[in-house]
């Protein structure tokens, strides 16, 4: 060996074994080719143990991936950078050590390696400012060697100022800013990443001091810190910002070194440094928003507080049967971290008092009495409650309180976040307001005048009872009725004319006419006001005026104008004398019955009013019935009239006595008015209230009226009968709401077919429809049921066979309670859904594979040979028989979500649109939505929805990173992507295998697992 090879490869070894960093460095196999005395010391290994080792043989099989991943950067020509590995020392026992990891290159620039700088302990200096000029004066020392003679340190300085020798080229193999200085500060070696940040080449570093790069103070300042690592014989750390020569600021980490030479003569300084910049504007963000939740934590009026568990705990797995146990620890662990002042104002202590407890009563709850709450909080992760507490100085306050869990980056709970806030106004306010309302309801109650208000619709918000009892309604059934229902004065749009007039000028007194739940008429009188809030409201007092219009209609016609007023009356009206003949007919009743005046005048009512009811009986002479019993006569229920044309309509009729001076009896006055066509109306709005808009089935409402009607008809035994539609949910996400729609008609007219007459059908919810059976028993329900899942067999939707669950049960006896019958068959029902449901959802699945295969010839190709290379993948790395299921199942999947993508779309040669590319990035979600339906495949959801997810997180829909994608899901999304480029498509053409195994490998660590690229393109490919 020459001596200058002699030199180079001494003073490589000495530089190394003077370093206090734990140096190795690795061939690219992992092999160990050099480790320093620092390393092996640290690890307790000697020479001869590690001469022949590889490094995976010192390392926790924790860290093998990580290495692995480090081995791949440095054969990709990449940096690995900075990372954190758990060594095994040779006593067994692990430990943690962190560094760079920099490429090692050769003479000629090839990555031969890779070598670690791994952390050790260091004081950590104040940060300073640091600018680097450009010094016009020089003072180069050109050689120190010979003042030290041929030592073994002035080998090691000779190899430094050999800009060629190997120990430069190592130096300039290292990504990180290598200097060498000598003890009387002089730069004596350094590497171009060193001499690049000062903008200078080498010869015009090496030979000068700080004095000649820096200006004073800053030379200074570094050689105090110099003096002060020889005082101290100890590394030293420091970070600063440094302005470059282009201008820009980098923020540097840098750590000096002392070196020894063999004789343990202390020779130098090493410094390595590394650019934190990232790291440090992250820290200072960091420590900004920190400021910021210190100004809310601390200004804010509500109370906050901090309880902290000093060993986190993994909640959610936590065995149900140890769940008590384990929350009554929590409580007892819990510690009062942090509170603000605003907590020690609400309940008036100090934070001494408030810490003296471990957790103080209500700021959480009582282990013992609320450990439900606790257990919501835990599986909610948040929870609110209102509580009551008595301050410090006994006053008693109402508190809300929030609830926050706080975890970590394991998502194991470590602590709870508390906000309470005194409500105790509100709450009081509140209590006010209860009485006040309660107050006002005894008055509107007690009154005889009636009451309602209408909201700002002119619909019933609230009424009186006095007012249910004017016109035969409950309460219930008249909340949230129109006015337009109940009166008959005025349509619609005046209606709402004198509302905007009251709410511009407060109120109004006006005559109007009602009508009641049976059809009578009655008159009253209105007073309204409106009150204005947040929205304007109507409030109505009614008074019945019937009889004072009566006597009204009397007075008119002892002064002459009773006849004026009939032919004036919107209504018809018929006046006979006291035979019960007609006198006069307003043109009103001339219409109605067809007949005329002259035609009518002096014939017995009954001939010109023909009158029967629905049963078909006549009625006799109205107008006679009411002078004999001298009262008023009306006819509201389903009575028609006759017309003189045989025509038949609809009316409501009512007769009243006329009476003289005397008070005798001299004739009768008839009213009676057409309702043929409200009826229809009210036909059409009764129908519409009670029957399911898409099915024409009975809804909620009507079987709610009809159960109220059993035990007023009871026809024993009667069967309840419950049936619900399987696999609805997933039709409408696959196929579409429309053919949801198709299928929910189609079991209404299945059920139509094989039911009674006198069966009640009816559909209560989204995918559910009850029967009401009567006179029928265990054995009649039984044929029903077989009657309906036969016909539902032979049923097809959209190629989907019509599935249904149904379950019964039999009420025998009147004393039964209807709930337990219907809850009985709710329950038999669910049983029946549970055994047969899930089949139907699997097989829907298989359907809308192959509809997806239809409408795209070659994704049945596409599945099948990604479930077989995933599968390869899967065994290649020892994947057990189970998951290898999963994994092929999932591959076979993974696409199902696309049968909602357009064919065209799937297919397009072209460049996709934003809006095209959005519709397919959505199939990985509706994949997801379709699969978790179905028990058989709810634990693939996961892995098809992650499969489009990138190794670097830029991937969809959650953009999750690493190995928080499912490990199916990366197995997938490399064989999906492989088969992709390698398929042939008739709309775009493939590429070769080498060609796609560059595309994976060139996206290792980006789009993909780099270790599941190195198994496919290695063991699966060959």
């Amino acid at each position: 060996m020459e001596k200058s090879d002699f030199h180079a490869s001494f003073t490589y070894k000495n530089l190394m074994d003077s370093s206090s960093a734990l140096i190795h460095y690795v061939d690219l196999d992992g092999n160990l080719l050099y480790t320093n005395q620092a390393w092996r010391d640290t690890l307790g290994y000697t020479p001869v143990q590690v001469k022949t080792r590889s490094i995976f043989s010192v390392l926790s099989s924790k860290s093998h991936k990580t290495y692995h991943r480090i081995l791949n950067m440095a054969r990709n020509g990449t940096e690995p950078g900075h990372h954190e590995l758990i060594f095994k020392l040779s006593s067994g026992k692990e430990t943690e050590l962190s560094g760079l990891i920099s490429l090692m290159k050769d003479d000629q620039g090839e990555v031969i390696g890779a070598t670690g700088f791994l952390k050790l302990s260091a004081y950590i200096d104040e940060p300073f400012g640091m600018t680097i000029p450009r010094r016009s004066k020089e003072h180069r020392v050109d050689s120190i060697v010979k003042d030290k003679g041929n030592t073994y340190g002035g080998d090691m300085l000779l190899g430094l100022e050999d800009l060629n020798s190997p120990m430069n080229r190592f130096l300039d193999s290292i990504y990180d800013l290598v200097f060498f200085k000598d003890l009387d500060g002089y730069y004596r070696g350094c590497n171009n990443n060193f001499a690049d940040l000062l903008n200078l080449p080498k010869n015009k570093i090496i030979g000068y001091s700080d004095y000649d790069l820096y200006p004073d103070h800053i030379a200074d300042l570094f050689r105090e810190k110099d003096a002060q690592i020889l005082k101290d014989m100890t590394p030293r750390k420091n970070e600063e910002w440094v302005t470059l020569s282009d201008g820009s600021r980098s923020f540097l980490e840098t750590l000096k070194t002392p070196y020894r030479g063999p004789d343990n003569e202390l020779i130098g300084f090493l410094g390595i440094s590394r650019d934190i910049t990232e790291r440090k504007i992250a820290e200072d963000k960091v420590a900004e928003n920190e400021m910021w939740l210190n100004i809310y934590f601390t200004q804010s009026g509500n109370a906050k507080f901090f309880l902290m568990l000093e060993n986190p705990i993994s909640w959610k797995e936590v065995p149900v049967e140890n769940q008590n146990q384990v929350m009554k620890e929590i409580c007892r662990n819990l510690k009062i971290n942090r509170i603000n002042p605003a907590l020690l104002d609400l309940y008036g202590i100090t934070e001494e008092e408030i810490r003296n407890e471990e957790v103080p009563a209500g700021f959480l709850c009582d282990p013992e009495e609320g450990i439900e709450d606790l257990r919501t909080l835990l599986e909610q992760s948040n929870f609110s409650i209102v509580f009551e507490k008595t301050r410090k100085d006994g006053k008693d306050i109402v508190i809300e309180g929030d609830y926050m869990c706080l975890y970590d980056d394991q998502e194991r709970l470590i602590g709870i976040f508390g906000n309470h806030r005194d409500i105790t106004k509100e709450v009081l306010a509140e209590k006010e307001t209860r009485e006040r309302e309660l107050y006002l309801r005894t008055v509107l109650e007690t009154t005889r005048d009636g009451y309602y208000a209408l909201d700002e619709d002119l619909k019933i918000i609230d009424v009186n009872e006095a007012y249910c009892g004017m016109c035969g309604y409950k309460k219930e059934e008249l909340i949230g009725m129109s006015i337009m229902q109940h009166t008959i004065m005025e349509d619609e749009k005046s209606a709402r004319e004198r509302a905007q007039r009251i709410y511009k000028n407060g109120s109004e007194l006006f005559e109007s006419r009602h009508r009641k739940k049976d059809g009578t008429i009655f008159d009253v009188e209105v007073s309204v006001s409106t009150i204005k809030g947040k929205e304007r409201t109507l409030i109505y007092f009614i008074r019945d005026i019937t009889e004072r219009k009566q006597l009204e209609s009397y007075f008119l016609i002892e002064k002459d104008l009773f006849k004026n007023t009939i032919h004036s009356a919107a209504d018809a009206v018929i006046s006979t004398d006291s035979y019960g003949r007609v006198v006069i007919m307003n043109n009103m009743a001339e219409t109605i019955t067809g007949w005329s005046q002259e035609e009518a005048k002096g014939r017995p009512l009954e001939d010109v009013i023909h009158i029967h009811d629905s049963h078909g009986n006549h009625f006799s002479n109205i107008a006679r019935e009411s002078m004999k019993s001298r009262n008023k006569v009306e006819l509201v229920e389903d009575y028609r009239l006759l017309t003189k044309g045989k025509g038949e309509v609809f009316i409501e009729l009512s007769a009243a006595p006329i009476t003289g001076s005397e008070n005798e009896i001299i004739g009768a006055v008839v009213l009676f008015k057409d309702i043929t066509r409200r009826r229809e109306e009210m036909k059409n709005i009764e129908d519409l209230s009670y029957k399911d808009a898409l099915t024409g089935l009975f809804n909620r409402r009507y079987l709610n009226e009809a159960v109220k009607s059993i035990n007023e008809n009871l026809s024993l035994p009667l069967t309840v009968m419950v049936v619900d539609v399987n696999g609805l949910k997933l039709t409408n996400d696959a196929f579409g709401h429309a053919t949801g729609d198709k299928l929910l008609k189609e079991v209404a007219t299945i059920i139509r077919e094989v039911t009674r007459q006198e069966d009640v059908i009816c559909r209560t919810g989204g995918d559910e429809f009850i029967l009401l059976l009567p006179n029928s028993d265990r054995a009649q329900a039984k044929a029903l049921k077989d009657r309906v899942v036969s016909l539902a067999s032979r049923t097809k939707v959209d190629s989907l066979t019509v599935s249904l669950a149904i379950g019964y049960s039999v009420m025998r006896r009147a004393d039964e309670d209807f709930d337990d019958v219907f809850t009985e068959a709710d329950n038999n029902m669910y049983r029946n859904k549970l055994r047969y449901g899930q089949t139907i959802k699997r097989k829907a699945i298989d359907k809308l594979l192959n509809k997806l295969n239809r409408k795209n010839h070659d994704m049945y190709q596409h599945n099948k040979e990604v479930a077989q290379y995933a599968e390869k993948i899967g065994l290649s790395i020892g994947l057990n028989e189970n998951e290898i299921e999963d994994l092929r199942q999932a591959a076979r999947l993974h696409d199902i979500g696309k049968v909602m993508v357009p064919k065209d779309i799937l297919q397009k040669a072209g460049k996709l649109s934003e809006k095209e590319t959005n519709q397919i990035r959505k199939h990985s979600e509706i994949g997801y939505q379709l699969l978790k339906e179905v028990d058989d495949y709810k634990h693939l959801a996961e892995t098809v929805l992650s499969h489009h997810e990138w190794y670097n997180g830029a991937g969809y829909p959650r953009r999750l990173r690493g190995e928080e994608i499912p490990l199916l899901s990366r197995i997938i999304a490399v064989a999906d992507a492989y088969e992709t480029m390698t398929g042939v498509r008739g709309y775009r053409t493939s590429i070769s295998r080498d060609e796609a195994v560059t595309e994976l490998l060139s996206c290792a660590g980006t789009q993909f697992d780099p270790d599941i690229v190195e198994v496919f393109v290695n063991q699966v490919l060959g």
